[in-house]
């Protein structure tokens, strides 16, 4: 009787240990899971778990962009506040032109001045250095687009300032006048 009692708890241990062995196996193959492989039924069932757990759920996060969007018409005369009105909250692109035949290195020394400047403004910009003369500031909102273009313009080293294809020329632009003195 008694190495019934053995026999049974030995039992009862090894189907226990093979029960959670097994169990993380299976933990360990869906964590270890491409989410490339995953099936349209995979995501669908990781969404619903996502939106289970969300502990911090409110009206926002359900309600769609468009809704906040202003519907009334665009109406004005200023080209400028227009242009902010449409671009509000679209990214955009400005490309500035550096004057002379700056080095690439010279190109990312005035292209680092300009965007700690921008960004001691407060405005969200982020520079990419095209070429030896071009510079892209991309920014999350096109609204500031023409905020940042005046500044952009009134540097001495700025030829141009290009925003969805309207350009506006810069202080660099302007030819210097010399005066002949008489002797």
């Amino acid at each position: 009787m008694r190495s019934f009692y053995l026999v049974f708890v030995c039992f009862v241990l090894i189907y226990t240990l093979n029960l959670v062995h097994a169990v993380d196996q299976n933990a360990k193959a869906k964590k270890k899971r491409d989410p490339i492989d995953y099936t349209e039924d995979d995501v669908n069932k990781l969404f619903e778990e996502w939106e289970k757990n969300d502990e911090d759920q409110s009206k926002e996060d359900e309600e769609a962009e468009w809704k906040y969007r202003n519907k009334e018409p665009l109406v004005g005369t200023d080209p400028d506040k227009l242009f902010a009105r449409m671009k509000r909250g679209q990214a955009t692109l400005i490309v500035a032109i550096v004057t002379g035949n700056p080095t690439k290195r010279e190109t990312e020394e005035i292209a680092s001045i300009w965007w700690m400047a921008l960004r001691n403004a407060l405005y969200d910009v982020h520079k990419f250095v095209v070429d030896n003369k071009q510079i892209v500031f991309g920014i999350d909102d096109g609204s500031r687009a023409y905020e940042i273009k005046d500044y952009l313009i009134k540097q001495r080293r700025c030829f141009e300032v290009t925003i969805d294809k309207q350009v506006f020329p810069g202080r660099g632009s302007k030819t210097p006048k010399f005066t002949l003195k008489e002797l």
